[in-house]
């Protein structure tokens, strides 16, 4: 390269002008040194280190054992081992990081290069360095790694999954990373979750809709949780995700996801929920659920002028089975009388076991007074046939009361007590069947 003529006109400068060097050696470094090696006590220190370190430069001795005493004593054993192999070797850089101790007590790190003056046989005779102190930088790296640190132990120290997505500009997510406890707990690897996009990683129908979910933060730049079943390496787990976006130059940039798995946890809810709603021995909705269904209903229908028919059922002749073949016989009785009550009604109707042998219907969107005969017709009938229990068939007749909302009933209780004082009619007769309860009763 040809030497430029700036270069060519500042050396002149500096050759012609002292202050000019001493210009430079103040204002880009913090001092340089000329050691004179034939003579290696003689070491000539500008004031600029002396100050760095705290020290009156006026006091100090251009000797090599001013700074040798102040030096960390390893990092001393690093400098001369680097001047004697660049002596040895001028391709051997002489640049290392090495620490002194200032006057207050505190660690100085200082950059300390140099350049070995040779005669023409390549011996040295002296070596020009210069020192920069980098303590600045060194206390921003302990910071930063600190902060690394404290940062690492939170990520992969919470038991939640977590992970670090990057919004591209093209709109396109890729994964950065995720910790331990998401790795162990979906069974995919930091190596296999790096760089991917949500396709390659989950295959492009998953992966299309966790990409929903992320846009959805990127649009509303606002955290969103939600919950999303997710076929995984380590099975069929239901999670509840927290996507926090990151925003960079009023756009957002990254997306941290934190996920907790509540498989377990939903599925005790549903059983805490199936036992508190559903009787335990048929299936059936329990007492609970029936009332809290009718209420439902009947705020429903009273927006409009649509019936509904409730059936109240009393088993006759249960009792006798549980005292002559015993209560196990008994359930065996109930749970086939909840099944045949289930195949006689339609989906959108409702059975359910009020308690004992008392059970309920509720036919929705009823076509006419015709078809709820019919259908209570139908489930006298079936709940007459033979019940075969080991080598016994058990038989029970039904007593069945028909309330109709809103004409004998506008309310859960006025149409349960209807319904049950027109089954007691039915009962009072000792033969079973089924009737209306009519408002002149």
């Amino acid at each position: 390269m040809e030497d430029n003529y700036l270069k060519r006109e500042l050396y002149d400068l500096i050759k012609a002008d002292t202050d000019i060097f001493d210009f430079i050696q103040s204002g880009s470094l913090d001092g340089i040194w000329y050691w004179d090696l034939e003579n290696p006590e003689n070491e000539w220190m500008s004031p600029r280190f002396w100050e760095t370190l705290g020290y009156d430069p006026d006091e100090k001795k251009h000797f090599a054992s001013e700074w040798q005493d102040i030096i960390f004593q390893e990092d001393l054993k690093l400098a001369i081992e680097n001047l004697e192999k660049h002596c040895a070797d001028p391709n051997h850089p002489y640049d290392q990081i090495v620490r002194y101790r200032h006057t207050s007590g505190s660690t100085i790190w200082i950059r300390c290069r140099g350049l070995a003056i040779r005669d023409k046989n390549g011996k040295p005779l002296r070596m020009l360095g210069a020192h920069l102190d980098i303590t600045a930088l060194k206390e921003t790296e302990k910071e930063i790694s600190r902060l690394t640190s404290e940062y690492e132990k939170v990520f992969n120290g919470t038991q939640d999954a977590m992970f670090l997505i990057q919004v591209m500009e093209d709109g396109v997510f890729r994964f950065m990373r995720n910790n331990l406890a998401h790795q162990k707990k979906t069974g995919i690897l930091l190596k296999q979750i790096m760089n991917t996009s949500p396709q390659e990683l989950l295959g492009k129908e998953l992966g299309d809709l966790v990409a929903r979910n992320y846009q959805r933060c990127v649009d509303g730049r606002k955290a969103i949780t939600y919950e999303e079943e997710l076929s995984l390496p380590e099975g069929n787990r239901l999670w509840s995700t927290t996507l926090t976006p990151i925003l960079e130059n009023d756009r957002v940039s990254h997306i941290v996801g934190s996920s907790t798995d509540i498989t377990e946890r939903k599925t005790l809810l549903l059983k805490l929920e199936k036992y508190a709603n559903y009787d335990t021995l048929t299936g059936l909705p329990n007492r609970r659920l029936f009332f809290k269904k009718l209420e439902q209903l009947i705020t429903s229908k009273e927006r409009d002028t649509e019936k509904f028919a409730l059936l109240f059922i009393d088993l006759d002749g249960f009792k006798g089975i549980n005292d002559e073949y015993g209560h196990e016989a008994g359930d065996e009785v109930l749970i086939t009388v909840g099944q045949r009550l289930l195949k006689c009604i339609r989906k959108n109707d409702f059975a359910a076991r009020l308690g004992g042998d008392e059970f309920a219907i509720i036919i929705q969107d009823m076509e006419s007074m015709t078809s709820v005969e019919l259908l209570a017709q139908k489930i006298h009938k079936v709940l007459q046939e033979a019940i075969p229990i080991n080598t016994v068939a058990c038989k029970v007749n039904s007593c069945i009361g028909i309330a109709i909302y809103p004409d004998t009933g506008k309310d859960n209780e006025s149409l349960l007590r209807n319904a049950d004082s027109a089954m007691y009619e039915i009962k009072k007769k000792g033969k079973g069947g089924f009737g209306f309860y009519k408002n002149q009763q």
